[in-house]
Formats: structure tokens, C-alpha cells, sequence
């Protein structure tokens, strides 16, 4: 007679029955029962070795402070039984190094997540970055992937993924490139109470610095928007087993998505970021991930939505460009322009990849001279910062948070990284929101605190 406990981590169907993989942490184990159990389940058994696995006379559910028990007690066998890397594989500065830990134990959380059947969704910002580290988790995680298009993960959102994976086994929602950011701690909150656990792989400044299950890089830089979320989500994924080729070639994309040179890309990733933004942009929702891997692999058809999507912002810069003011404080050099009548609503290109052209085109210009672009339509502000205008103190998210206090009234949102912001400013009071970040961004460059 053998005695077996742990956790039901897969279920097979043939020929109208079943049989059962269960995992005490060590080891799997197959076995035959009459009694119907579902993944997830804590079960005690007890059989004889028959063909194929094991035959239990006995299969009991566990429930309670027992079940607690032998849960932890897998999860501590599968922790002591997994060898992960000592160092970080794709960037090894002193940021990553500090993260490290933090990346080890969330990489491990998946493998963890794995290994017990766990009921995972992952949600990923809908660009570039969010698409490869989308990418590379779920090629160590089988998991229910969906694009999300805001970086806020709302009530709604909340409310939504209980009902979707809220009585599954063990449910666990990541979150990718989105959810540490002040505005989404009523949604956090609502999946708590819900019993559902959340991970958060993430590059949007937040304050909720002690909060274990926010993995970002802004714990130990202000600076740190450039450690993207694609490129930690690849970094997690290679300890999980990715491929080291695989995991680069991913990693470089989502950096060159996001304009980050942590990792050193080159014009091939960034047109493979420019077509996934495209692919995004017109794909609101859903699981996406299939359809923009048929997209990648085909270089006709690659080729061809390359074309037509720098073609495209190539043009509405040029437009962008010829309406442009620039005023001077200092060292630091302001451009604004319009973009009402450039940019369609819904279609592409939007107006931040309008912005970043012709930033990416001002910088060209003169590399080294501190730059703040802004461009604007009825309600959307983009504001786009230069290496040497972040030297000087500036930074796009804290100009952002500036004019939501300033301009309560008139602001409905905003925030972003160091180098890249957005506001989103009520209807018909874009361009005074605009003046007020211009008069903040003066300020803080002639080293004056409104």
C-alpha cells in the first residue's frame, strides 16, 4: 500500500474517463480514481501500483488547516528542488542587480504556478514592450493572455477577472507593463477580497514601494523607466527556462519600443516594434498574441504593414513639424504643436508615435541640447524629453503629476516614465493644460518649485 500527498496539478480525458497527475513537489505521480477531483485539489491518497500509475483505494480531499499544511509543503519542495541563475543574463547593472531578487522570487512564483496546475491570466500592455514580454512569459507559462490598452487597472478590470478566473484553481493574475501606479489600487484591492493572488511586472513610477508583489525597477531608481517591463518579463522568463537567444531577441524589441538602450537593438527591432504598435493599435482587445505571431513570421506581409506604418508617420510628422513653436528657458528648449486634424481618433498613427517622430528628428538635430516636445490634440498631451533635459531635473511623469494637482478641474489623468508622459486633459482646455506644463517645465529648469 503506498500513501501519497499533495496537489492534483493536471487532469486527462480519454475514452469518457480520467486520470490524474498529482505532485507532492519532488516528484509527479499519475493515478486512477473513482472519486471526481479538479485541479487544484489538495488530496490524500492511498493504492497499490498498477499499470500506468497508481490505482487509489482511497482518495481524500483535503480542505482546511491540513490542506494549508501539505500546500506549503509542496510549494517548499519545489522551491528546494529548483536551481535558478546567480546573476541576471541580459543587462548586469546595479539596478538589475538590486532587482534581482525580486526577479528571482517572481520567476519562481511561475514556476511554482506551473508546476501546481494554477489558473493564471496574464494581461499585457497593449505595445510593443507589453506584446514581447507577453511573449516570453507565456513561453514558460501556459496561461490565458489578453491585451489591456489603459496602464490602469481599474474596478472594472477587477471586477471582470473575478468573474472570469475567481473560482478556478488556485486563480493568479500578472500583470505586464501596467497596474503599480497609484490609479490602480481600488482594482488591486478588489482582487484581494476576491481571493485572487496578482504579480505585477511593471516600469511606471509608484509609491507603494513595500509592496512585495510589484516587481519595478523604480524601488531603486527614480530613473528607471528604461528597465522596461518587456525586458524584465524576458529576464524572468529566461530563469524559467527560455532560451538565451530567444529571450535577447525579445528583450531588444520591447527596448526598442520603448526608446530604452539598456540592451543594445538596432533598426531591424525597431521596426518590428513599429509594426506591433501597428497591429495594436488596431486590435483593441482580446487575445491578440497568436495573430501578431502569424504577423511577425510572415515577411511579406511584415514587410508590406512596415511600410505602410512608417509611411504614415512619416507623413503626420512632416504636418506636425510645420506647425511647431519653440520657446527657450535656459538651457532647455520647448517644442509644442498641434496635432488636431493630423491625428484621426482610433486610427493610426496615434498622436504618441507622432510625438516621438519628430522628437526622435529635433534630437537628431542636435543631440545633446535638453528638449521637451509636446504635442497635442483636443485632449491628449504627449510630452517627449531628451537624456540631457532629464539632467537637468525634468522628468515627464513628475510634470504630468504637477498639472493633475495644479489643474484639477481640468485634467482627467496622466503620468509616465522619466523620458515619456501623457496627460489627458478635459475637452476644450487642452492647450491651457499645455501652458501650464510649459510654465512647470520653465520652473523646474531655471531650478524654481511652484
Amino acid at each position: 500500500m503506498m500513501a501519497l500527498e499533495g496537489i492534483v496539478s493536471r487532469i486527462r480525458y480519454y475514452h469518457g474517463k480520467r486520470d490524474y497527475v498529482l505532485t507532492d513537489g519532488k516528484g509527479e505521480y499519475t493515478f486512477f480514481t473513482d472519486t471526481v477531483l479538479h485541479m487544484g485539489s489538495c488530496v490524500a491518497l492511498e493504492g497499490e501500483m498498477a499499470v500506468g500509475g497508481l490505482r487509489a483505494e482511497k482518495a481524500e480531499i483535503v480542505t482546511g488547516e491540513k490542506e494549508r499544511g501539505i500546500l506549503e509543503n509542496v510549494r517548499s519542495n519545489i522551491r528546494e528542488g529548483t536551481n535558478l541563475p546567480k546573476e541576471p543574463a541580459l543587462v548586469k547593472d546595479e539596478v538589475i542587480r538590486m532587482l534581482w531578487p525580486a526577479l528571482s522570487a517572481t520567476a519562481l512564483e511561475l514556476i511554482i504556478a506551473k508546476r501546481l496546475g494554477r489558473s493564471v491570466m496574464l494581461r499585457f500592455h497593449g505595445d510593443a514592450d507589453g506584446i514581447c514580454g507577453a511573449f516570453a512569459i507565456t513561453s514558460v507559462l501556459p496561461c490565458k493572455a489578453f491585451q489591456q490598452n489603459s496602464a490602469i487597472y481599474s474596478v472594472k478590470d477587477a471586477l471582470r477577472d473575478i468573474q472570469a478566473i475567481g473560482q478556478e484553481s488556485r486563480p493568479l493574475i500578472v500583470l505586464l507593463d501596467l497596474g503599480s501606479s497609484d490609479g490602480c489600487a481600488e482594482g488591486l484591492g478588489l482582487l484581494r477580497a476576491g481571493g485572487l493572488d496578482c504579480i505585477i511586472i511593471d516600469h511606471h513610477p509608484f509609491s507603494r514601494k513595500d509592496d512585495s508583489r510589484i516587481v519595478n525597477p523604480f524601488s531603486f531608481s527614480d530613473n528607471a523607466s528604461k528597465y522596461t517591463a518587456g525586458y524584465l518579463a524576458c529576464e524572468i522568463a529566461h530563469i524559467c527556462g527560455l532560451e538565451m537567444a530567444k529571450a535577447e531577441a525579445l528583450a531588444k524589441v520591447a527596448c526598442s519600443g520603448d526608446k530604452s538602450d539598456i540592451i543594445q537593438n538596432g533598426l531591424e527591432d525597431a521596426k518590428k516594434a513599429m509594426v506591433l504598435d501597428f497591429l495594436a493599435s488596431h486590435v483593441s482587445f482580446g487575445n491578440n498574441l497568436d495573430f501578431y505571431k502569424k504577423v511577425m513570421e510572415k515577411d511579406e506581409l511584415f514587410s508590406s504593414i512596415a511600410q505602410q506604418a512608417d509611411d504614415s508617420i512619416r507623413e503626420a510628422a512632416g504636418k506636425a513639424i510645420s506647425r511647431m513653436k519653440k520657446s527657450e528657458t535656459g538651457q532647455l528648449t520647448i517644442i509644442t504643436f498641434p496635432l488636431e486634424g493630423i491625428v484621426i481618433k482610433g486610427e493610426w498613427p496615434p498622436s504618441s508615435k507622432i510625438t516621438t517622430r519628430v522628437y526622435d528628428i529635433l534630437r537628431a538635430e542636435s543631440p545633446d541640447k535638453p528638449i521637451l516636445c509636446i504635442g497635442y490634440t483636443e485632449r491628449s498631451i504627449i510630452l517627449r524629453l531628451t537624456e540631457s533635459a532629464a539632467l537637468l531635473g525634468l522628468s515627464a511623469n513628475d510634470l504630468a503629476e504637477r498639472v493633475k494637482k495644479s489643474m484639477a478641474d481640468f485634467v482627467e489623468g496622466g503620468g509616465g516614465h522619466v523620458k515619456a508622459g501623457a496627460v489627458r486633459a478635459k475637452e476644450g482646455f487642452a492647450k491651457e493644460v499645455v501652458n501650464e506644463i510649459i510654465r512647470e517645465a520653465q520652473a523646474a529648469a531655471s531650478g524654481i518649485r511652484r
